[in-house]
């Protein structure tokens, strides 16, 4: 039985580690332990030197020191404040097919700029249905889905697949 425990236990470290080995950081997390330890076996130094002085919370809060989010992460986080930042304008411009916004926002959804026209128009005739529910992120919500059933928008828009 003893035994069994410990192969247990080491086959969940191992496995754990190699979770972590495609990332820049290992199972301490990003910080300042992740740039000193690297993500070999001083996992235990280098969460000791995260906890330090609040290492870690600032690292994650600056994006410094390995706490950087993927790039999925990253867009989808550009898209929501995006969205939420112009909404109103977004509403406006929208109903139009056109505008400095609705360019931003095909721009942060990843598309080649030979579509905007597209993707203006595409916005314009969809506009009672991505309005329908209350809300920034529900239209957001709204446009990637609908954008998701449109072949050469969506292949034209890298970032409208992701949520």
């Amino acid at each position: 039985m003893r035994v069994t425990l410990v192969g247990l236990s080491l086959l969940t470290m191992l496995t754990a580690e190699s979770a972590f080995a495609a990332r820049k950081y290992g199972i301490a997390g990003c910080g300042p332990g992740s740039v000193l330890f690297g993500t070999g076996g001083m996992q235990t130094s280098a969460g000791t030197t995260n906890g330090f002085y609040g290492a870690q919370l600032f690292a994650i809060s600056t994006g410094t020191s390995n706490c950087t989010p993927d790039s999925d992460s990253a867009a989808v986080l550009k898209q929501e404040s995006f969205v939420v930042a112009n909404y109103a304008t977004l509403s406006k411009e929208m109903a139009q097919g056109q505008g400095k916004s609705v360019a931003g926002l095909a721009e942060v959804l990843g598309c080649d700029s030979k579509v905007l026209p597209a993707f203006g128009s595409f916005a314009q005739s969809k506009y009672e249905t991505l309005f329908t529910a209350p809300g920034s992120m529900a239209m957001l919500d709204k446009l990637k889905l609908e954008l998701s059933a449109q072949n050469e928008l969506a292949g034209a828009c890298k970032f409208s697949q992701i949520y």
